[in-house]
């Protein structure tokens, strides 16, 4: 089993120590302790240190490497020490990118970058960059090229953000390297939130595997309706627009199992150890 925490929030634009403050506000209830059998992970919105996009991204990258390397990177890992929990925050971060391809591409130098703190872990303990950058960030973010996945006890998880929701092939690949769990941070818009749900279940029935998706709210707006689904493609957790606090959700991978070999639409897509 594994407890899920999807942060849903009014993100404050170029101001990272008022969303610190109010991540710390809204998840101060979660408490994990060390013997907790049932082990947890928040989950933070695309961006959720700066908005998106902050006014100058370049001024707003940072290095998510170690605790040390950045404050959004520090806030996380004084966060997940303080709850017990892995979290999963996103921001932007330099491109690692070789001398001789900056020299080629001059213009894209960051990355849109999901980043995993653990208790008690001074090093990141997982990262995503984000496959599919939306129109906005082309200009000035590369892609990332892989699919990452981590696990958190006995759960293979892999992260995506906003816009590769539109890109099933991501999922599918994700399902067949192991995932059971796939998380969407986001800042997608109200105007299309419809395409959001949709999506969101269309990912889960056809990969049979958990989703847990947040969003952003208020402006420009932003469409909230962050949610938890099951591989049954069934909304087990979920809020509005109008809400701002955890959406909490706990998921067993025992059920998960049972459904795909019940329904086994995945028989010669992925390996027989993920059933």
């Amino acid at each position: 089993m594994l407890d899920i925490y999807l942060v849903q929030m009014e993100i404050a634009p170029n101001d990272k120590a008022k969303n610190f403050a109010k991540v710390r506000e809204l998840a101060s209830k979660i408490r994990k302790s060390a013997d907790d059998s049932v082990p947890g992970l928040i989950i933070l919105p695309e961006m959720f240190a700066t908005g998106y996009l902050p006014l100058h991204p370049e001024s707003a990258a940072e290095d998510f490497s170690k605790n040390n390397a950045g404050e959004t990177a520090d806030f996380l890992y004084k966060l997940a020490n303080e709850t017990g929990c892995a979290i999963m925050g996103a921001g932007i971060e330099k491109s690692s990118e070789s001398d001789a391809a900056r020299d080629i591409n001059e213009s894209q130098k960051l990355l849109n970058h999901s980043s995993v703190y653990i208790p008690r872990n001074t090093q990141e303990y997982a990262r995503y960059d984000k496959r599919h950058p939306f129109f906005m960030e082309q200009k000035k973010f590369s892609a990332g090229d892989k699919v990452n996945l981590f696990k958190i006890k006995d759960w293979n998880i892999a992260a995506t953000i906003c816009f590769d929701l539109r890109f099933p092939e991501l999922y599918r690949d994700a399902v067949k390297a192991g995932a059971r769990l796939i998380t969407v941070q986001a800042a997608w818009p109200a105007a299309r939130i419809a395409h959001w749900k949709t999506l969101l279940q269309a990912r889960a029935i056809e990969n049979q595997v958990y989703i847990a998706a947040v969003n952003g709210i208020g402006g420009p707006p932003y469409g909230g309706n962050s949610m938890i689904i099951n591989p049954k493609g069934e909304i087990i957790a979920s809020t509005d627009a109008s809400f701002e606090g955890i959406v909490h959700a706990r998921i067993d991978s025992k059920s998960q199992e049972e459904y795909r070999k019940q329904f086994p639409v995945l028989k010669g897509i992925v390996p027989e150890e993920y059933f």
